[in-house]
């Protein structure tokens, strides 16, 4: 495993500051191929709102997907809450699709959901212990956070 100092890894890349130490944007080559980034939903709002964020965030997701985007909802904090069997149920906002079918939309339209895996288990559960534990969706899996960030850099982001 190699280690890099600070300074090191900043000499591998161009400068950060100019010659008046004033902060300079890195430039990149763009991607080769298929520019077209992911866009990645983050949903960290749990029922607290009676799920107005997760609406709107399931909406901005299905549309991406309408308009030929790749798109990752990704379920983090509170927002885990709605990784499990049963939560979406009776969620429907004026204006808007039931959270359920926009949900079902999703995964139908190729979008993927992931659930944070520190916050699996951890936040998407309430503190009291109940005989019957909420089971997490099959179609949602557990990712890391450092694996969503990897997609961060070609691509783009909303939090809800």
């Amino acid at each position: 495993m190699s280690t890099y100092t600070a300074t090191a890894v900043l000499d591998m890349h161009e400068p950060l500051m100019d010659a008046e130490n004033r902060l300079q944007p890195l430039r990149r080559d763009p991607p080769a191929g298929d520019v077209r980034g992911k866009l990645i939903v983050v949903l960290a709002s749990g029922p607290e709102d009676g799920g107005t964020r997760a609406t709107l965030a399931l909406c901005a997701a299905v549309a991406g997907l309408c308009l030929e985007q790749d798109v990752e909802v990704f379920l983090i904090g509170d927002g885990a809450y709605w990784a499990y069997e049963g939560r979406t149920d009776g969620i429907h906002r004026n204006g808007f699709p039931a959270l359920e079918t926009l949900m079902e939309n999703l995964l139908d339209l190729g979008g993927e959901i992931h659930v944070c895996s520190a916050c699996d288990q951890v936040c998407g559960i309430p503190d009291e212990a109940t005989a019957d534990p909420p089971r997490r969706r099959p179609e949602i899996q557990p990712r890391g956070l450092a694996a969503v960030l990897v997609n961060l850099a070609a691509g783009a982001s909303m939090t809800f």
